[in-house]
C-alpha cells in the first residue's frame, strides 16, 4: 500500500463539537492503525502553533502545520512560523485606530495579544489581552495575526490589501494566513514524500483552501456546506466515527 499523508484539521475534525471537544475512541484506533500501516499522520490548523500543542498531544500526534499555514513543527520540534506582511498589516492596524475599531495583534508565539489602545471595549479574543500605549507597530519585529472588531459594514472602512482573513464570528474579523495547503506542501516535501499521496480532513471556512486543494479533500458529516461543495468524499460526522469511516472506505485500515 502507498504511504500516505494524511492532514487532519482539529476543531470539528479531530475534535467533536460537544462542550470543550474530545477525540473519539474511535478516532485513537484509526490514528494508531494508521501509523501502524506506515502513513504519516499530521495536523493541519489555523490555530497558533502553542495553542495547537495540546490538541497534538491528547491526538498523539507530533508533526503540525500551523498559524494558517504558515507554520511547521515536526517531532514536536518547531521549524518555523512565517509572519504575514508587515507593511499591509500596519496599514490595516493604522486605518483601525483612525476609524476607533478595536484591534489585537499576535506578535509572536505567545499567549497574549497586544494593543495600543486603551479605550477598547471587551474582544472575543482566544488569550488575554495586554494593552500598552507605548507600543508602536512600526517598530515591532514581526506580526503574525491581527483581531480586528468589525461589522461587515464596518469592514469596508479597512483596505486589506492582499492580506488574508477569516470571519468567524458576525462581528470580527481576523487577519491570518489561510491556506494550509502551502505548508501541507512544505511539510511533505520537507519528508520528500509524493504531492500525489496528500490527503486532508476538514469542516470548516479555513479547510476550503486545503480540500479544494488536495488530491484527496475529505469533508466531515458535519462539515459546513462550501466544504463539502469543494471535497472528494463526504464521510460522517466528527461524533459519528467520521474519520475511522473514511479510512476504512479507503483501505488505509482495516
Amino acid at each position: 500500500m502507498e504511504r500516505k499523508y494524511i492532514f487532519f484539521d482539529i476543531d470539528g475534525t479531530l475534535l467533536d463539537d460537544n462542550p470543550g471537544g474530545k477525540i473519539l475512541e474511535s478516532t485513537y484506533r484509526t490514528l494508531d492503525k494508521l501509523k501502524e500501516n506506515g502513513h504519516f499522520v499530521a495536523i493541519a490548523t489555523g490555530r497558533a502553533q502553542y495553542m495547537a500543542m495540546d490538541a497534538a498531544k491528547e491526538a498523539h500526534i507530533d508533526c503540525l502545520v500551523t498559524d494558517g499555514g504558515n507554520g511547521i513543527t515536526l517531532h514536536n520540534e518547531l521549524q518555523y512560523i512565517k509572519p504575514i506582511d508587515f507593511v499591509q498589516a500596519n496599514r490595516v492596524i493604522d486605518q483601525c485606530i483612525e476609524h476607533h475599531l478595536p484591534f489585537a495583534v499576535a506578535l509572536g508565539n505567545e499567549a497574549v495579544l497586544y494593543t495600543n489602545q486603551s479605550d477598547q471595549k471587551d474582544q472575543k479574543l482566544p488569550v488575554k489581552l495586554a494593552v500598552d500605549e507605548s507600543i508602536d507597530f512600526h517598530q515591532v519585529k514581526e506580526i503574525y495575526k491581527v483581531f480586528i472588531e468589525c461589522g461587515e459594514q464596518e469592514e469596508k472602512l479597512l483596505d486589506l490589501g492582499t492580506l488574508e482573513y477569516m470571519r468567524y464570528f458576525k462581528g470580527q474579523i481576523i487577519i491570518e494566513p489561510a491556506d494550509k495547503y502551502k505548508g501541507i506542501l512544505e511539510m511533505v516535501h520537507l519528508l520528500n514524500g509524493n504531492e500525489k499521496d496528500i490527503v486532508v480532513f476538514g469542516d470548516g471556512l479555513n479547510d476550503i483552501s486545503m480540500i479544494d486543494q488536495a488530491p484527496l479533500g475529505i469533508a466531515m458529516g458535519n462539515a459546513i456546506d462550501e466544504v463539502k461543495a469543494a471535497a472528494n468524499f463526504i464521510t460522517k460526522r466528527n461524533d459519528d466515527d467520521g474519520i475511522e469511516y473514511a479510512c476504512r472506505h479507503f483501505g488505509w485500515i482495516d
